[in-house]
């Protein structure tokens, strides 16, 4: 037994009665120091390969490098994710297709613009020619050689201005000899581009190797060109592919360096690990499509059309003042035409002119409509704002009233002539005034401002009546008044009746007043009674004690049709009851005076 053992058990307590007790803990604590670690091991494996937050990140730091050297091995890894990712994108595609757009727009975009370049380049080239010989002597002679030929125009015109053209590029693999890529002139017609690929590649084989036997060349000794009728085609190799360009016509020998040697240069240095790796897919290649279609270059002589009669120089100058003549006619018509657009823009911009119909007739401009006699007259603008000639046209309006708010109030300050103090406006087809004025301009102002067209109402809250100040005063000291009366009963309390002559002296001047400011005062007198007694026999009271005072009144010369009673009870005390001087306040009679237009209440006004 080890030191470590003899420590374990000299530690343990002492028990003479259990002594296989003692053998089996220090047993157990060996086995624990033995399998310990192994134990530690095998925990951390297991959490390991039960932890998938574990499990994913030891594969993170693995999986860059095993995608690396699969992929170095074979295409497996690629064919195994090619369709996750086209479904993925797919999908991505459908959730926000402005988010892929703009990945592949710094690609596609130079593409489609180089493309569109280049096709718009050949079709103006060959446009350019065909329209510079139709109209000359040299273009009739082609045309019936066009004729005879059974061919038509462009192609004659081609045939004979065509230096050369560039009219189909191939990128072949040099190993296999596969087509990679193809680009053609739009007016080309080719036949299968990989048979094509094919007899070219196999045309090089088939030559090099009759050189070697012949000639005894070496084997690895390029062909450069072949020649076919009037076409060419040349050969620029590269380390992994061969550029074949299909030429018609004559291209200078500098077209080699010029463009042929960068672009091969270019495809290798761009795709050089497709290249390597070539298994026989193309699609990988449509990247440098770009570079095949810069190759597809062309180049027209001029010709001179020597054989032609020449045209006297007589017929020139009348040829160059005509079409001056018919450059300045031109000219001036569309400065015209300039000018009258702009005229009648500027009467249709204009608040109260409405422009129906407008034209030219005999050499002359017309324009007809509508026309507030508010707004500015169409002669000022066509001084102002044109340079027609105020001969070269002719104008037709008639009179309406235009509606805008301007001219509405123009109207109603024409119609009603404000004095200064006051000042109106339109708000939303309301004539709105506000100041002060004398009463019988206002009165004025009532009944003729809805006469306007435009003013749908009249708000006069914010004028004051000149004329009204005087009743109203004399309305507020007539309703300051109040008529008491004895306890129980409708007998005035000594000293009413002085009250009751100035009350009806004031009422008598109001009534007096009223016919010069065109109002009809109404006089309501409410009786009041305290709460002595129950409500029939307060209201019954109150009621007696009002038509008391109709009665007073009217033995005193006022009108009594002017006059209403009526009897409120305690309904409408006119003190609080707290002591016995609120009950006498309420032992009385009251008065409202209303001052009634007649114009606006026949109209269903109020009274004012």
């Amino acid at each position: 037994m080890s030191d470590s053992q003899l420590r374990i058990v000299s530690d343990k307590p002492s028990d003479p009665a259990q002594p296989g007790d003692l053998q089996q803990d220090a047993i157990a604590e060996l086995r624990r120091l033995l399998i310990e670690p192994e134990q530690v091991q095998i925990n951390n494996i297991l959490e390991r390969l039960n932890s998938p937050r574990t499990r994913a990140g030891e594969l993170s730091r693995a999986l860059p490098e095993a995608i690396r050297l699969r992929t170095a091995r074979d295409q497996s890894l690629t064919e195994a994710l090619t369709p996750t990712i086209v479904t993925a994108l797919h999908k991505s595609i459908k959730k926000d297709p402005d988010l892929v757009a703009e990945a592949i727009s710094p690609l596609m975009g130079p593409a489609i613009r180089r493309a569109i370049s280049n096709a718009l380049k050949g079709w103006i080239q060959s446009f350019d020619q065909t329209l510079k010989y139709s109209f000359s002597w040299t273009g009739l002679k082609w045309r019936l050689e066009a004729v005879r030929a059974g061919r038509s125009f462009a192609e004659v015109v081609l045939y004979h201005t065509l230096i050369y053209r560039v009219e189909q590029v191939f990128l072949i693999h040099k190993q296999t000899g596969s087509r990679l890529l193809h680009a053609a002139t739009g007016s080309v017609s080719t036949k299968d581009p990989d048979l094509v690929s094919g007899l070219l590649t196999a045309i090089q084989d088939a030559i090099r190797n009759f050189a070697r036997d012949s000639f005894n060349a070496a084997q690895d000794e390029p062909i450069k060109k072949l020649h076919r009728g009037e076409r060419e085609v040349w050969f620029e190799a590269g380390p992994q592919a061969i550029l074949a360009v299909v030429i018609r016509g004559c291209a200078p020998q500098n077209l080699r360096s010029r463009l042929l040697a960068p672009t091969i240069e270019a495809i290798h240095f761009e795709m050089r690990e497709s290249l390597e790796s070539f298994d026989g897919d193309a699609a990988p290649f449509e990247l440098v499509r770009h570079h095949l279609e810069n190759c597809l270059h062309s180049r027209f002589q001029i010709q001179s059309d020597r054989a032609g009669f020449r045209i006297p120089i007589y017929v020139k100058l009348v040829l160059v003042m005509i079409v001056a003549a018919l450059v300045v006619w031109g000219f001036s018509i569309w400065r015209e035409q300039r000018h009258w657009n702009e005229y009648v823009e500027a009467l249709r911009a204009t608040p109260g002119i409405v422009v129906t119909e407008t034209g030219t007739s005999n050499g002359k401009h017309y324009v007809a409509g509508l026309r507030d006699p508010l707004s500015v007259h169409p002669d000022e603008i066509l001084k102002q704002k044109t340079r027609l000639d105020r001969n070269s046209v002719i104008s037709r309006w008639e009179r309406y009233q235009a509606l805008d708010p301007q001219f509405v109030i123009q109207r109603t300050k024409k119609l009603l002539n404000p004095p200064q103090s006051v000042e109106l406006r339109i708000d939303s087809g309301v004539l709105v005034a506000s100041g002060s004025a004398p009463h019988e301009w206002v009165y004025n102002c009532r009944k003729f401002a809805l006469a306007v067209p435009g003013v749908e109402s009249f708000d006069d809250q914010n004028l004051l009546d000149e004329g009204m100040i005087e009743p109203r005063i004399m309305r507020n000291q007539i309703e300051s008044r109040i008529i008491r009366f004895a306890t129980g009963t409708t007998r005035l309390i000594p000293g009413q009746s002085r009250e009751l002559k100035e009350l009806a002296s004031e009422m008598q001047k109001l009534i007096a007043l009223a016919p010069t400011v065109n109002i009809t005062p109404q006089f309501l007198i409410v009786g009041h009674t305290a709460s002595e007694g129950g409500d029939s026999v307060n209201v019954n009271l109150s009621q007696q004690r009002a038509v008391r005072v109709v009665s007073l009144l009217a033995a005193r010369g006022v009108n009594i049709d002017l006059m209403t009673a009526i009897g409120a009870g305690t309904t409408e005390p006119l003190s609080s009851e707290a002591n016995e001087y609120g009950n006498r306040l309420n032992r009385s009679a009251s008065f409202k005076v209303f001052l009634l237009d007649p114009e606006r209440t026949r109209g269903g006004g109020t009274h004012r």
